[in-house]
């Protein structure tokens, strides 16, 4: 099984500690203002097998993986693969545009979110005061400090081969 991915970065702005950060390829919700325009197409950006993404995963030195997108439930039964093969200390923060409604009447994502730390799930508004006032949380353990989302926000640039890639969601104030 595959993984249509975008890219991925490690960051310290997607969620608590150092951690890979996987942008999925591909999203049907089409939010409006949505700021991951370039991640909706579905046509295949890069191809990864699920095993071979997990590898390189393990052989960070980092505190979670958090995935975002395009729309990272759109793969699920690949996702699931691949929580499950990876190494089973590290957590797992999953960005949503489904809502916990529509999250609950798919069994494969029903199986994702159950198999992450913390899920923020609903539509994305760009006219929200804070990037996660509207978002359903959905926690699984206490491996996350919630914290971390009720807290000024940041903007983080990484730089690397494939470009600059800016990251984060400011809190508008």
């Amino acid at each position: 099984m595959e993984i249509n991915v975008h890219h991925m970065e490690l960051s310290r702005v997607n969620g608590p500690g150092l951690r890979l950060t996987l942008w999925v390829q591909g999203c049907a919700l089409n939010c409006k203002g949505c700021f991951n325009q370039s991640t909706h197409p579905r046509e295949a950006s890069t191809l990864m097998p699920v095993y071979e993404l997990a590898q390189k995963i393990n052989a960070l030195d980092i505190a979670g993986v958090t995935l975002s997108g395009g729309e990272p439930l759109d793969q699920a039964p690949a996702l699931e693969q691949l929580i499950r093969a990876v190494n089973g200390k590290m957590n797992w923060i999953l960005y949503t545009g489904y809502t916990p409604k529509e999250i609950f009447q798919n069994e494969s994502m029903v199986r994702v979110v159950k198999a992450i730390d913390l899920t923020l799930a609903g539509r994305y508004r760009h006219n929200a005061k804070h990037p996660y006032q509207h978002k359903q949380i959905i926690k699984t353990s206490d491996r996350v400090d919630i914290d971390f989302f009720r807290t000024k926000r940041v903007v983080e640039f990484v730089v690397s081969n494939s470009g600059v890639t800016k990251t984060g969601l400011p809190m508008h104030v």
